[in-house]
């Protein structure tokens, strides 16, 4: 003998607020994880950056050390040429010239340094966006949990609801209409 139609429906009716739930949760874990994962990743970005902002500021002081050995060897050869030609390097043009070298050397050191700088600080501000960024999607993996369980919970209360209506459509207000089918009883 097969299951009376009221049975069915509340079964049915029972089965698919679970399957609601259930889903609701699942899909809140899968989009919690997600988003777990984008913040982590942008953790990593920020890693990165910060390691890059160091390195753009190493290879901008050894540009800068090697400018200046570069300027210390000009200055050198000035001193050598002028002292070759039987000039004093200590007075007058090789002075002079040798000055001038050395404030052209060290405005080029300085404007290395400067962009190695402005470049660190472009990848700082990177860094500090992804950390941002990390942020936003641990708020949104947080707020997928939340919503999931706000779903879950509406998913119960409606098919709590549907259950109560299908029960008095077929029982009425007392329960019972007599045509209640109980396996074993």
């Amino acid at each position: 003998m097969g299951m009376p139609l009221p049975v069915l429906s509340l079964g049915l009716t029972a089965i698919s607020t679970v399957a609601g739930v259930a889903g609701a949760q699942q899909t809140a874990s899968a989009n919690a994880a997600a988003a777990n994962y984008q913040a982590q990743v942008a953790r990593n970005n920020a890693i990165v950056s910060e390691q890059n902002a160091e390195y753009a500021t190493q290879v901008g002081e050894t540009q800068v050390q090697a400018k200046q050995q570069q300027t210390a060897q000009m200055i050198g050869t000035i001193r050598a040429s002028a002292g070759a030609a039987g000039v004093d390097p200590n007075f007058g043009s090789p002075v002079r010239l040798q000055s001038s070298t050395a404030d052209v050397g060290e405005l080029d050191a300085e404007t290395i340094r400067n962009n190695a700088a402005r470049q660190a600080y472009g990848f700082r501000v990177q860094g500090t966006d992804f950390t941002a960024q990390a942020q936003l999607d641990s708020m949104q993996a947080q707020n997928a949990l939340t919503a999931g369980n706000l779903q879950s919970f509406s998913s119960i209360v409606g098919g709590a609801g549907a259950f109560a209506e299908k029960w008095n459509k077929f029982y009425g207000s007392n329960g019972s209409n007599g045509s209640v089918y109980l396996p074993g009883v």
